[in-house]
């Protein structure tokens, strides 16, 4: 219980608000090759 009454919860937050904007990130939607999008699909000509 003494780890929960020292721990700095300003800087908990900060780690955890840092961490969900990362998160956040990597979730928009950015450009890239059809091939990376769709790489498991063979021509049919």
């Amino acid at each position: 219980m003494s780890e929960i009454d020292s721990m700095d919860m300003l800087g908990f937050l900060g780690v955890r608000a840092w961490n969900a904007r990362k998160e956040k990130k990597k979730k928009e939607p950015r450009r890239a090759f059809i091939d990376e999008v769709w790489g498991n699909l063979t021509p049919t000509v």
